[in-house]
C-alpha cells in the first residue's frame, strides 16, 4: 500500500497530526495547572510521606490497571534507588503480589484486595497513598475505610472530581482533568516529584536538594517557558477559516460600567468592527465564546452581525464540538484571548493569540501577541494580519 492511501476508517496524515497535537497540547495544559496551583498541596503530601518514614512507619500504595503500575512504580524507585544513594525505604505496593490478591478475589472479593491486605500489614502511623483516576473503584474504597478504621492516614491522587476517595482522605491530590491518560500523565510527573523530595530529605546528604535545585535551575526555566516566545509567528494565518474571539478583555479593554439599576455597558473599539467586517468578506467565520452571560455580549455581537455563546462555562468542551461540526483542520482555527478561562481553548486550536494585556499565562502559550490591547483595536489587529497572510499566500 502506498504510504499516503490509508484504509477505510484509518486516520490520514493530517488527522493523526492534529490527534497527536491535541493530545500533546492538553497533557502540556493539564501539567500548567499543576504548575500554577497544584505545587503547595504537592509539598504537604511530601511533607507527611516525609515525616511518616522519618518516625519508622511504612507507606503502603494501592491502585488499578494503570494506576497498579504507578504503585509499584514509587514502590520500585523507593525500596531501591531514584535518583542517588540512601538507605531503602519501607513502601509496600498492595498490587504486586498475585497470589494474596487473587486468594483474597476467590475467597472474599475483589472489592477486598486491598483492605484484607490493609488489615494484616497496616500499623497506626503508616501512611496510604491510593491511587484512582476515577476516585470511584471499590476496592480503593474498601481499603480507604478500612486503614481509617485503623487508625492510618490516607492521601488520596485522583482526578479533577476525586469521586467518594476526596471525601474520605484526609488529603487529596485532585488532578485537574477528566480524561483518564492525562490524570494517570500527572500523577506519574506527581510521583516523581514525590520520589525526588523524599529522597532528598532522606538521602546521605539531605542539603544536596539545594544543590539539584542550582544545577537543574536552567533547565526548569526552559521546562516551564516551553511554550513558543510571544512573538509574531504567523505561520498558517492565511489557512484560518474560523476565528474565535473571547469577549471581555479581548472586544472590550475589561471594564464595566454598572448603572444603579444594574444594567452593564463595556467599552469597544469601532476598529475591531471594520476588520471584522473585513473578514467576513473574505469568508472567515468569526463567532465569540464567553462566560459572561450578561446581555450586552449578544447585544455587541448582533451589531457586529457575528455569532456568539455565552455564559460558557467549559470552552473547551464548547470549541471541540464547534470545530467538529464544521469539520476543520485545528491549524484552521484562531482563538484571541486574555485570561486564564482562555487557556485550554488556546492549547487545544492551531493558532492561538494573546492580547498585548493578557495574563502571562496566556501569552506563555500564545503564538501571536498582539501590539494593541483588549478594546484599543487587538482585533483589528489580528484581522489585519489575516488578512495580509491571505494576500500573501
Amino acid at each position: 500500500m502506498n504510504v499516503s492511501q490509508s484504509s477505510p476508517g484509518s486516520l490520514v496524515a493530517s488527522e493523526l497530526e492534529a490527534l497527536i497535537d491535541s493530545s500533546i497540547r492538553e497533557s502540556i495544559q493539564v501539567k500548567q495547572i499543576l504548575l500554577g496551583s497544584m505545587i503547595p498541596k504537592i509539598v504537604s503530601a511530601a511533607e507527611q510521606i516525609i515525616a511518616t518514614l522519618r518516625k519508622g512507619n511504612k507507606i503502603l500504595v494501592m491502585g488499578n490497571g494503570g494506576s497498579a503500575a504507578d504503585a509499584q512504580h514509587i514502590a520500585a524507585e523507593l525500596v531501591g534507588r531514584f535518583e542517588q544513594e540512601r538507605r531503602s525505604l519501607p513502601i509496600i505496593a498492595l498490587t504486586a503480589n498475585t497470589s494474596v490478591l487473587t486468594a483474597i478475589a476467590n475467597d472474599y472479593s475483589v472489592d477486598k484486595i486491598f483492605a484484607r491486605q490493609i488489615e494484616g500489614l497496616g500499623t497506626p502511623g503508616d501512611l496510604i497513598l491510593a491511587i484512582s483516576t476515577s476516585g470511584n473503584s471499590q476496592n480503593i474504597i474498601e481499603g480507604v475505610k478500612t486503614a481509617i478504621a485503623k487508625g492510618l492516614n490516607v492521601i488520596g491522587l485522583t482526578g479533577e472530581m476525586g469521586g467518594e476517595l476526596k471525601g474520605l482522605c484526609s488529603f487529596s491530590l485532585c488532578v485537574p482533568s477528566s480524561r483518564t491518560a492525562r490524570i494517570q500523565e500527572a500523577h506519574i510527573t506527581i510521583c516523581h516529584i514525590l520520589c525526588e523530595a523524599i529522597e532528598a530529605s532522606l538521602g546521605e546528604n539531605p542539603s544536596k536538594i539545594t544543590l539539584i535545585r542550582q544545577e537543574l535551575a536552567p533547565d526548569i526555566t526552559n521546562l516551564a517557558d516551553y511554550s513558543p516566545k510571544p512573538v509574531l509567528d504567523r505561520t498558517n494565518l492565511n489557512q484560518v477559516k474560523l476565528l474565535i474571539l473571547d469577549f471581555d478583555g479581548v472586544l472590550t479593554d475589561n471594564r464595566v460600567l454598572v448603572s444603579q439599576d444594574g444594567t452593564e455597558a463595556v467599552w469597544c473599539n469601532r476598529g475591531d468592527g471594520w476588520g471584522i467586517a473585513r473578514l467576513k468578506e473574505k469568508g472567515v467565520e468569526i463567532l465569540v465564546l464567553s462566560t459572561e452571560p450578561n446581555q450586552v455580549v449578544r447585544a455587541r455581537c448582533e451589531k457586529l452581525r457575528i455569532d456568539c455563546i455565552q455564559g460558557c462555562n467549559d470552552k473547551l468542551a464548547a470549541l471541540k464540538k464547534i470545530i467538529a461540526e464544521r469539520s476543520l483542520d485545528l491549524n484552521q482555527v484562531a482563538y484571541v484571548g486574555n485570561d486564564v478561562n482562555d487557556f485550554t481553548a488556546m492549547s487545544y486550536v492551531g493558532i492561538p493569540i494573546a492580547v498585548a494585556d493578557a495574563v502571562p499565562e496566556i501569552k506563555n502559550v500564545a503564538r501571536i501577541v498582539t501590539n494593541n490591547r483588549g478594546g484599543y483595536g487587538a482585533v483589528r489587529e489580528v484581522a489585519d494580519l489575516i488578512l495580509k497572510a491571505f494576500i500573501n499566500s
